[in-house]
């Protein structure tokens, strides 16, 4: 295996509910770790990988060494013979030649917001400094229009933040599955909820630095 570092630079606020919320205040929340700090699952991260992964393997015209199965095709279940989308990002029943780990405040921003954290502790254990409260409104999308009493508050993490991770990365996987897995990863253009209305653009995509 190797380690290769990723990071996400988010040109808007985004937000990966948790599923949690305070009544009456604020009904989806951010999901955070055990510091209280924000965080992305690595899940949600591979998710969108795999989509333009398989949006760029789509279009045609592909180097040797690269393929994917048919539109109309089951995914493959034969590792041996896998097209590239499976062998890289897996399926039900093959698995993935890459881990890709969840992604945490970069090492330039968490002081920050360790601070934030702490000396809100003893003010506000409900609300969190670190994160903003939009409100929102639900709407029909049979009728196309706004909902009545519907009006709702979620939690967003600031714009110009940076997350980063690790992706571990099989042996087996060569250099052509590399080269896809960069430029695919160039092509994610948001991640997290309400991408709809703006949230979660990235800045460059999922960006691969160095090996860890």
């Amino acid at each position: 295996m190797v380690e290769i570092k990723y990071s996400l630079v988010f040109r808007t606020p985004v937000s990966i509910f948790s599923g949690l919320a305070i009544a009456g205040l604020v009904d989806r929340m951010v999901m955070r770790n055990n510091e209280g700090l924000p965080y992305l699952p690595g899940s949600t991260v591979k998710g969108r990988w795999r989509f333009f992964a398989e949006r760029l393997l789509r279009t045609g015209g592909l180097p040797e060494g690269l393929r994917i199965h048919g539109t109309k095709e089951p995914l493959c279940k034969d590792v041996v013979n896998a097209c590239t989308l499976c062998k890289l990002f897996g399926n039900s029943a093959i698995p993935a030649m890459i881990q890709v780990g969840q992604a945490e405040l970069d090492d330039t921003q968490r002081p920050l917001f360790l601070t934030l954290l702490e000396q809100n502790r003893n003010r506000n254990p409900v609300v969190y400094p670190d994160t903003e409260i939009r409100p929102g409104i639900a709407i029909s999308r049979t009728r196309r229009t706004t909902l009545e009493d519907h009006l709702f508050f979620d939690e967003a993490v600031p714009s110009s933040v940076t997350f980063s991770g690790k992706v571990r990365v099989n042996d087996a996987v060569v250099a052509i599955e590399r080269q896809l897995l960069s430029a695919s990863g160039r092509l994610v253009d948001r991640i997290g909820g309400r991408k709809a209305i703006g949230r979660g653009a990235l800045e460059n995509g999922i960006q691969i630095r160095e090996e860890a």
